[in-house]
């Protein structure tokens, strides 16, 4: 990945120089911010890979920051680093339940900074990884999804939505035997075997492009059909 942008969100100065400074010497981009609010605003505008952030903070605290930026689609491979004075197991739990990925605690050392920091980044090439060839399926299914007709996509995007073979003919007021043959026309078409290939393929398709609501805009499909 290109050089990984880190933001510090601590309102102690002089901590917060200390990190930027080691982080920065490390080859890092850094951005850096003294309270809640103004780190997610930087957050939102830099879409920053890494953020390191204290759970006390004047105005809205830790735990809020990482709630308001968890909201956010472009940010929900950021990882999250928290630093705190203390570390209880109830703390921890907390943390990581809300989708922190890492706990510093004070006085940590710049080993454990730069190792949490690391660790991040190839948790992080790891994922943009998978996403690419994620992408590259998604591409091979839409050259494949042209052969079907307008009947067939029907058909397709109902499975997707995870219905049987009876709701499908309720739905699209065919019966269930015309429906049987378009779901083996579609298999055939898109070279699936086996029996729950099908299903597998669909829901697999939709949960991977929910964001781009891609089965509902397919050329005769709509999410109202």
């Amino acid at each position: 990945m290109n050089t990984p942008l880190i933001l510090i969100i601590e309102d102690e100065q002089a901590l917060r120089v200390n990190i930027a400074d080691i982080v920065a010497h490390y080859g890092f981009s850094v951005l850096s911010a003294p309270s809640g609010e103004e780190g997610v605003r930087i957050a939102l505008e830099c879409k920053p890979d890494i953020i390191i952030c204290d759970i006390m903070l004047p105005g809205i605290d830790g735990y809020d920051v990482l709630s308001h930026l968890k909201q956010s689609p472009q940010l929900v491979s950021t990882a999250f680093i928290f630093l705190t004075a203390k570390s209880t197991r109830a703390d921890t739990r907390l943390g990581m339940d809300m989708g922190a990925d890492d706990y510093l605690t004070k006085p940590f050392s710049k080993e454990e900074l730069l190792n949490s920091i690391h660790a991040r980044i190839e948790k992080l090439t790891k994922i943009r990884q998978n996403q690419v060839h994620k992408d590259e399926s998604i591409e091979a299914a839409l050259e494949r999804m042209t052969c079907l007709t307008k009947a067939e996509r029907k058909v397709f995007h109902k499975i997707s939505l995870g219905l049987t073979t009876p709701q499908i003919a309720e739905k699209l007021f065919l019966s269930q035997k015309t429906i049987e043959n378009h779901r083996v026309n579609i298999s055939r078409k898109l070279n699936l075997s086996g029996p729950n290939s099908l299903i597998s393929f669909a829901l697999r398709l939709r949960a991977q492009n929910a964001d781009d609501h891609f089965l509902d805009n397919l050329p005769y499909i709509s999410s109202h059909s």
